[in-house]
């Protein structure tokens, strides 16, 4: 395995603005005492030594800060001035050390980071990754809540594998396919915890989801092709029974033997009359192999207009469940804990609706499983339409809104291009 690092807010503490002249080579007679190693770190790296090929440190940051930090506090290779989340920097530096891609396939690669930068790097190489969440739970240190933080969202960056400590990423390296999710390896037995919330019923309600489904072009890590079959027409009986084999297996080894509480009944959202393939849902509910009681509780109303995808926004999306998903009146939910089964997860509008009906009713604890999480789109280089040069075009961040954009880079700014600026998406 040959393992990426990122530096600031993965190895050191370094997020705050106080250490901007640093990291951006201005202030060059800084004491490396002054750079606070993560707790952990450290040691981490030299783990990483006993069962890595190779380490290499790949940061944005100046190489007159990277290169003594890298070198003096653990002993590593560097790449400075990556320019994340283009590729081109990277991808040239692999290509002459390592002979990437003809001499290394992209599955002996491992990217750890802690953004969404370091997320589409990866992506972007066709290489696994890591998002490293130490800020969640405690460090590093920041000046202003990291708008990415939510769990959810950072999530939906598309990352491999989402990690919470060195220790979770010492345990991918020990098995990669376990850590998988479920639905994306036939070995996997992770699912991307969403959401784990106390409920106003003195219960928890519980959002996972079993697999990555990409939008746009990305990395080949995910289950896009299975999405885009489980959602077809002519999806196959067969295919039903190989995702209903898989969710049971997940069902039973990670939900059921859990030990806290009993599930009492499992269902799923409601197939529309309209819904391809028809009773799409229902069917694989019914498919499941686990010991739980199973009915259909939810149902769309006959007056049903419009569709939720065509709602932008999720408190739209809330807003047209509750106003055309109805739950059987007659269900006994009273201090019931329920599994609820969905084929995407978006915004999370459908999961909290249907959630918040099933609490309404009664219900002590829900379990919301969706079996795809679409995750965020990324951005690729591109060749300019105005001059047409290719390897010119980088993707660049607007200081005032964090906003991507493409740049044709100019001379002006260390580049070979026209100024030609675009649009993403």
């Amino acid at each position: 395995m040959h393992l990426l690092l990122d530096l600031d807010g993965t190895l050191v503490d370094t997020n705050s603005c106080k250490f901007h002249d640093i990291k951006h080579g201005r202030d060059r007679q800084f004491s490396l005492a002054d750079i606070p190693s993560i707790p952990g770190a450290e040691e981490f790296v030299e783990t990483l030594r006993e069962r890595c090929d190779s380490i290499l440190i790949v940061s944005d940051s100046h190489g007159a800060y990277v290169g003594r930090v890298a070198e003096e506090r653990f002993g590593l290779p560097w790449l400075a001035l990556a320019d994340k989340p283009n590729i081109a920097n990277l991808r040239s530096f692999l290509a002459e050390r390592m002979g990437f891609p003809l001499q290394h396939v992209p599955e002996e690669f491992l990217f750890v980071g802690d953004t969404k930068l370091d997320v589409q790097l990866a992506r972007g190489l066709w290489i696994p990754s890591v998002m490293l969440d130490l800020w969640h739970y405690g460090a590093p240190n920041r000046d202003q809540p990291d708008p990415s933080s939510d769990r959810a969202k950072r999530i939906q960056e598309g990352a491999t594998y989402y990690c919470r400590s060195f220790d979770e990423v010492l345990g991918i390296l020990d098995n990669p396919a376990e850590k998988r999710y479920v639905l994306e390896d036939p070995k996997g037995r992770s699912s991307a915890r969403l959401r784990t919330d106390e409920n106003w019923r003195d219960g928890v309600t519980v959002i996972r989801a079993l697999a990555r489904e990409q939008q746009g072009p990305c990395d080949a890590y995910g289950a896009r092709m299975r999405s885009r079959q489980f959602q077809s027409e002519d999806r196959t009986d067969d295919f039903l029974r190989r995702i209903s084999r898989d969710v049971s297996l997940y069902l039973r080894e990670e939900v059921l033997t859990e030990g806290k509480f009993s599930w009492d009944l499992a269902t799923c959202v409601a197939d529309k009359t309209t819904t391809k393939p028809p009773r799409k849902m229902a069917n694989f509910l019914q498919a499941l192999d686990v010991d739980v009681p199973k009915a259909e509780l939810f149902s769309w109303l006959p007056d049903v207009q419009g569709s939720i995808r065509h709602q932008p926004k999720r408190d739209d999306r809330t807003k047209f469940v509750r106003q055309f998903v109805r739950l059987d009146p007659a269900a006994n939910l009273h201090g019931k804990s329920v599994i609820v089964f969905d084929d995407q997860y978006t915004t999370g509008a459908t999961a909290v609706a249907h959630a918040d009906m099933l609490l309404e009713a009664g219900a002590r604890n829900v379990l919301f499983v969706a079996l795809f999480f679409l995750v965020n789109d990324v951005p690729i280089e591109r060749s300019c339409p105005r001059c047409g040069k290719a390897g010119t075009v980088r993707i660049r961040y607007r200081k005032k809104d964090g906003g991507a954009f493409y740049s044709c880079v100019p001379p002006e700014y260390r580049g070979k291009g026209c100024g030609w600026v675009g649009n993403i998406g």
